[in-house]
């Protein structure tokens, strides 16, 4: 998942793991926690990260396609 991230935002680092802290809370099917110990950051972290960048990429259409393209690459978007 983070090698499909990385290859569509390498110019932007930041937005890069705000986008993988989203796809691994919405589709990975792992614990807050887990995903929280990956990134450094809390629980709560991860819920507001993934919020802001829902409300994110419906304000911007063109990371909202990106997010769908990424999405699409990613082994469990067949589920």
């Amino acid at each position: 998942m983070e090698q499909v991230v990385d290859s569509v935002l390498q110019s932007d680092e930041k937005l890069a793991r705000q986008v993988k802290l989203y796809l691994c809370h919405r589709y990975s099917g792992k614990k807050l926690r887990k995903i929280a110990e990956r990134f450094g950051v809390s629980e709560s972290g991860v819920t507001q990260a993934s919020r802001r960048i829902r409300i994110k990429q419906k304000n911007d259409k063109k990371l909202g396609k990106l997010i769908t393209k990424m999405v699409k690459e990613l082994p469990l978007s067949n589920v």
